[in-house]
């Protein structure tokens, strides 16, 4: 199992529905005005209503406005964990009640890149990491393969190709194995709707025990899921 596409090929550029991305309200965005000289701003994903519009908000709760004008164009680029993207939208309407989100139109599709294989597996258990400074820092493991992970954590756990340290207790047959594994960061993404980050990781240097245990658990949470 594999959840990195092959080293000899690279990422497919892509069209496809919007809706193909598996968005989550939280998930963080990126929204740039097609006005020369703008720059782009941190944006969040709040939800769409297909062929009508879709949401978008700026970081943080006691945030005032979106950056974005009323009948202006804009472009709105994301990584969801599985696929980078990227649209061009008109803004529709912009509201400061019940909160501050600008409504864009709904593209009829986006372009992707599909840079990870989904082949991992919805979990939610507690782990512990070592940042590369030494400290240990909790953290909820989100989704598990035997070739990286999704953390949930608190706080930020380091930069994008810094390696950290994960341990994880497993169930393998009824037996607890504890497994101490290598990641580097791949990507982080701040979650806005509970403040949290999530930071995608890549084992590295795991051994061919540590990738049958972490290949028992995937597997039989798999059919848990299924």
């Amino acid at each position: 199992m594999s959840d990195t596409t092959h080293p000899s090929t690279a990422p497919q550029n892509l069209r496809i529905p919007l809706k193909q991305l598996g968005l989550r309200a939280g998930m963080a965005l990126q929204t740039r005005r097609l006005v020369e000289g703008t720059s782009k701003k941190e944006s969040q994903y709040i939800g769409a209503i297909e062929s009508k519009g879709v949401m978008v908000g700026p970081i943080g709760a006691d945030a005032e406005q979106t950056g974005l004008t009323e009948g202006e164009v804009c472009v709105v680029r994301g990584f969801t964990g599985q696929y980078e993207f990227s649209f061009v939208s008109k803004v529709l309407q912009t509201f400061e009640k019940p909160f501050v989100y600008t409504l864009l139109a709904y593209p009829t599709s986006v372009d992707a890149q599909l840079v990870r294989q989904s082949m991992r597996v919805k979990m939610n258990w507690p782990t512990q990491v070592k940042l590369a400074q030494g400290a240990v820092l909790g953290a909820m493991l989100v989704d598990l393969s035997t070739a990286g992970a999704m953390l949930n954590t608190p706080a930020p756990i380091g930069a994008v190709g810094e390696d950290i340290g994960i341990d994880m207790l497993l169930d393998v047959e009824g037996t607890e194995v504890s497994v101490h594994l290598k990641g580097r960061i791949c990507h982080t993404n701040r979650i806005a709707a509970d403040n949290t980050v999530c930071s995608g990781v890549a084992f590295v240097g795991a051994t061919a025990q540590d990738k049958m245990a972490l290949g028992y658990v995937t597997q039989t949470q798999r059919g848990a899921n299924a």
